[in-house]
């Protein structure tokens, strides 16, 4: 197989990570001689920090609020985030990464094994709301009982409707989806109304988003993606073979497009917007980029398990302060703040973002959409995969996933599919 550009730079970057830190050691200094009292300190200092492009309005809100309202300045940099891996690999080997390093929450147990940034057990723990924190996030930025990262950004699966397909369906868009049987029969009636009607749609050509979006079902069956530490695929165990099993019914049924089989994301939110969409699996993006209009009107559901429950996929980006940084009470402050009440309401809610505390779910911007106010609140019954060779696995486009999960989900066997690859996954989750 020809590598695309884009895989040829992901692979490269992650092995140029793994390489420099083999090399340097990356993280085993202290960070630097800066002021590291443990509390925040706004005096004046500048904060270098990074962030991916994809989640970048969201660090430019806070920051530019931030600015406004203190001495200390954080200095941002928007780094493409195909790009991304490659540029922190080198800056690791360098000793020379930014003070504040935002990432992939789902990178994060790759940075901390790596050492890239600094405890900040002691200052989390000191917090008031630190039990309100988004416990995903907060799992898979401790390493070995001691915390490196918080929360920075919210990026969750859900199942979003047309509640104007459904109504002429005859289905009632208030009632809860209790089963992937239940979503089953609700997209077969949406197809059944003839006009080039979609009973669901989702990305079948990219194995992040299929993670992403199929994952949620499998937890809410009571099973599990992968082990405990991340190393072992658990993929083709009996709860995970049913939900592909489901799915896989509801494409040779024809309640799911033929065109999901390539789509990569680039073009899904564009086919939701036509109002011929009845269920579509996507992430918490969609209500604020696709416009309502008369034959939509967009509404929100967690992703069922087979027979019952429900939950999500909880992505978005983690941040910590560096072993680079030599200001960490400085740069301590400005994550400290960011998390507090008026950066989470003021800043993220009244922008329509989720919020990164539970007890912020119920605030006065949410309670004005129910939509965003259900999505803070699946928020806390969401997951995300630890697994420290995740992107090499289930996100690179070369990676082992998406080959097995279009297999599951389109081909003649899904339980054969899953199987069969298992050693392959093992393979790459447990390579160091």
């Amino acid at each position: 197989m020809v590598r695309s550009s884009r895989t040829s730079r992901r692979l490269l970057a992650a092995g140029l990570l793994a390489g420099l830190c083999a090399l340097s050691g990356c993280g085993n200094d202290t960070g630097g001689t800066g002021s590291n009292t443990g509390k925040a300190v706004d005096d004046g200092s500048t904060i270098t920090m990074w962030a991916r492009a994809s989640t970048a309005s969201q660090s430019q809100a806070l920051v530019k609020a931030y600015n406004a309202t203190h001495k200390n300045q954080i200095s941002l940099t928007v780094v493409p985030t195909d790009n991304y891996l490659q540029k922190v690999g080198i800056a690791a080997g360098a000793r020379d990464l930014p003070c504040l390093l935002a990432a992939d929450v789902a990178y994060t147990p790759d940075f901390t094994s790596k050492k890239l940034y600094q405890d900040i057990t002691k200052r989390v723990d000191a917090l008031p709301f630190a039990a309100e924190l988004t416990p995903s996030h907060m799992t898979l930025g401790t390493r070995d009982g001691q915390k490196y990262t918080v929360p920075h950004t919210i990026g969750m699966s859900a199942i979003f409707q047309n509640d104007v397909l459904l109504k002429a369906a005859g289905i009632d868009p208030s009632a809860e989806l209790t089963s992937l049987k239940q979503l089953a029969d609700n997209a077969r009636k949406v197809a059944a109304l003839g006009n080039g009607e979609i009973g669901l749609y989702y990305t079948g050509n990219n194995g992040g988003s299929i993670a992403f979006t199929h994952f949620p079902s499998i937890w809410a069956s009571g099973g599990e993606a992968l082990s405990e530490d991340g190393t072992t695929s658990r993929l083709a165990e009996q709860q995970s073979v049913a939900v592909f099993q489901a799915y896989n019914q509801m494409f040779k049924d024809g309640s799911v497009s033929p065109s999901v089989r390539n789509e990569s994301g680039a073009t899904r939110d564009e086919v939701f917007a036509t109002g011929k969409v009845g269920y579509m699996l996507a992430s918490n993006s969609v209500v604020d980029k696709v416009p309502a209009s008369s034959t939509l009107k967009i509404g929100v559901q967690g992703i069922p398990g087979v027979t019952s429950g429900s939950s999500t996929f909880v992505g978005g980006d983690a941040i910590g302060i560096s072993t680079s940084c030599k200001a960490p009470d400085a740069a301590w402050d400005f994550l400290a703040w960011s998390l507090g009440d008026h950066a989470q309401v003021e800043v993220y809610a009244k922008s329509r973002q989720l919020t990164l505390r539970g007890d912020l779910a119920e605030n006065k911007y949410a309670a004005d959409d129910p939509r965003i106010l259900k999505l803070n609140k699946l928020v806390g019954q969401g997951r995300t995969p630890y697994a420290v060779k995740f992107g090499q696995t289930f996100n690179d486009l070369n990676g082992p996933w998406l080959a097995v999960a279009r297999g599951a989900l389109f081909g003649a066997d899904p339980a054969g599919s899953l199987s069969a690859a298992t050693g392959e996954l093992n393979e790459s989750l447990s390579t160091r």
